[in-house]
């Protein structure tokens, strides 16, 4: 380039771009300080790009914690075309991905049966056709892949999705299947974006008690869990494709089957609240074990001055001895980004609140109206909820 003088004066500009652009380490760095739009657009930019992006450490160090910074809950009883509302868990991020799910081109109604890492998996009923299809969502990219028809393969009981992407790029998703209705025998299929097929896994197979049902399907430490009614519970190892026994705690002596209140995973944590005993508001946190040897107490919870604070919890006309005379439910139990504790997000009456574990703190979330005149207000305007992660996976 040249000065008004006629005097050449060497510029920078292109080598600077030509050094960034062979240092794989500038320009990871620079790429993890742009927001999710932009990253979006650029791993069109190049295959070089694309596979630096998509690389499960670049993950790690865009979102080192893995903590939602949202919920996605689902209103009710609005069932033939399900709303959603979006609770902010106090990031920066506060735009809602969606209100409704409406990215099929029919009147099929479209439900989320499971958050993983940043995805949904989703399934679609379409009256007219009575057809039903499942999804794999990514509510940050708005991308969407349906899922091949699993054919003849027995009763499903169930599909499940397994992600990790500090792993790998790509997810599972599990099907157990009731192959044999009489004996209570279950097979479990398999389907990999690799493939863009099902299999059947030759190892898991496995056979339960009649009167034994299994719950629950959260995804944790390269394993798919499910709680039973009674005695042990299982998880399904989507590395080794084995089912194998997970330990419960113990139960009181009077009870006959397991009241679980919450079950579910945050940052690399996997969660359980049983409340048996009449004072509903005492209960305690259990976290497993990371070689799933055991449940162990977290935390242990009086909610006594929530329920000074919002007296609407109380059902008033109950006997205070029975077990629901409290109105509340966990929507999810998180761990703070700053790995500072961890907290409840509690839907009461009217409101969702955020209880601190460790000290007992509480503050309001958000505030809703009931859906029906009652003097104790004792209704839910929300059922379930969806952790929001920030995602730039592929489907």
């Amino acid at each position: 380039m040249f000065s008004a003088k006629g005097i050449k004066i060497k510029t920078t500009s292109s080598s600077s771009a030509e050094t960034i652009a062979d240092s794989d380490d500038l320009l990871t760095e620079i790429l993890l300080r742009l927001p999710i739009k932009s990253l979006l657009n650029f791993k069109c930019v190049s295959k070089h790009w694309l596979s630096l992006i998509s690389d499960p450490v670049f993950y790690l160090c865009l979102n080192p914690s893995n903590s939602p910074c949202a919920l996605m809950v689902h209103k009710w009883p609005r069932l033939d075309n399900p709303e959603f509302d979006f609770v902010n868990l106090g990031s920066k991020h506060s735009n809602p991905p969606f209100k409704t799910l409406n990215f099929v081109n029919d009147s099929s109604i479209i439900k989320i049966i499971q958050s993983c890492n940043g995805l949904l998996l989703c399934n679609s009923f379409c009256k007219k056709s009575r057809k039903l299809n499942y999804y794999i969502y990514n509510p940050t990219t708005k991308q969407r892949k349906i899922l091949p028809a699993l054919g003849q393969v027995g009763k499903t009981y169930g599909l499940y999705l397994a992600f990790d992407p500090t792993k790998s790029p790509h997810y599972k998703v599990i099907c157990v299947c009731q192959c044999n209705i009489s004996q209570s025998v279950y097979r479990i299929h398999i389907y990999s974006p690799e493939t863009g097929q099902w299999r059947v896994s030759s190892t898991a197979t496995f056979t339960l008690p009649f009167s034994i049902g299994f719950h629950g399907g959260v995804f944790w430490n390269d394993s798919i869990h499910w709680y039973t009614d009674v005695g042990p519970s299982m998880r399904f190892d989507t590395d080794e494709e084995k089912v194998k026994e997970m330990p419960m705690p113990s139960m009181p002596y009077d009870c006959y089957r397991r009241r679980v209140a919450y079950f579910g995973e945050s940052r690399r944590h996997l969660r359980l609240v049983e409340i048996h005993n009449r004072t509903s508001t005492q209960f305690n946190v259990c976290e497993m074990e990371r070689d799933h040897s055991r449940w162990f107490v977290k935390h242990r919870v009086n909610l006594g001055g929530v329920v000074n604070a919002f007296p609407g919890m109380i059902r008033s006309y109950h006997n205070p001895s029975v077990l629901n005379y409290y109105v509340f439910q966990i929507m999810g139990i998180e761990r703070e980004a700053t790995d500072d504790g961890d907290y409840l997000v509690l839907h009461i009456p009217a409101q969702i609140i955020r209880y601190n574990l460790k000290d007992g703190s509480f503050k309001k979330l958000r505030d809703f109206a009931p859906n029906y005149k009652r003097e104790d207000a004792s209704n839910f305007g929300y059922c379930n909820a969806y952790q929001y992660i920030q995602s730039l996976a592929c489907v």
